[in-house]
């Protein structure tokens, strides 16, 4: 096999690999649902939110800790910036995606888009890897370095600037470290070259 076809190979393998692993994490394992929590009475939660949302579907902070009016004077800004400070230290707290009304919920699409999602990734790593001379265990490495890289990136400033719960940065971190160990057990078959010893 030539040197696209097996990037092609182990790209499209990996990627199905990941997907399933991805699949498994989210509907077996249950790592994540674990750390969901439950409004006490959802239909009142439900309707505030419907009558009070202003621009649609979107992503809504509590506070909102926009600024000051334009007209304001320089006390007033410095009272408006106390008061939302004073709010945001003692809540709550929201970071929420809200959709206020109907939508259509596709899993079949959802599911491909996953899988798409995947197979780029999957070409992208594969495309970094077959710069590299690396024995099997260190290709393993590499590609899992890159899920732990994603997580870091992604996850990590959730926490850092919108409080998301430490235990779940840390089970999406891992989720990612363990979905490109077993990727990059697949992709390391197909891609990247032994390195070879200098005369």
């Amino acid at each position: 096999m030539n040197f696209m076809g097996k990037i092609i190979l182990g790209a499209v393998l990996t990627a199905m690999t990941v997907f399933v692993w991805e699949a498994v994490s989210w509907t077996a394992i249950g790592w994540h649902q674990n750390g969901f929590r439950a409004f006490r009475d959802e239909s009142k939660v439900a309707e505030v939110i419907k009558a009070n949302v202003t621009s649609g579907h979107g992503i809504y902070l509590l506070p909102a800790m926009g600024d000051a009016p334009k007209i304001a004077t320089a006390e007033e800004k410095m009272a408006f910036e106390a008061q939302q400070q004073k709010a945001l230290k003692n809540g709550p707290y929201m970071y929420a995606v809200i959709r206020p009304g109907k939508g259509e919920v596709s899993m079949g699409m959802n599911m491909t888009l996953s899988f798409i999602r995947c197979l780029i990734c999957a070409f992208l790593i594969a495309g970094l890897l077959s710069q590299a001379a690396l024995l099997y265990p260190a290709r393993i490495a590499f590609v899992a370095a890159a899920g732990l890289f994603a997580g870091l990136t992604a996850d990590l400033p959730m926490w850092i600037w919108f409080e998301n719960p430490g235990r779940d940065a840390v089970v999406n971190i891992a989720d990612h470290l363990i979905a490109w160990i077993i990727g990059g057990s697949v992709l390391g078959i197909f891609v990247g070259k032994d390195p070879v010893a200098e005369p």
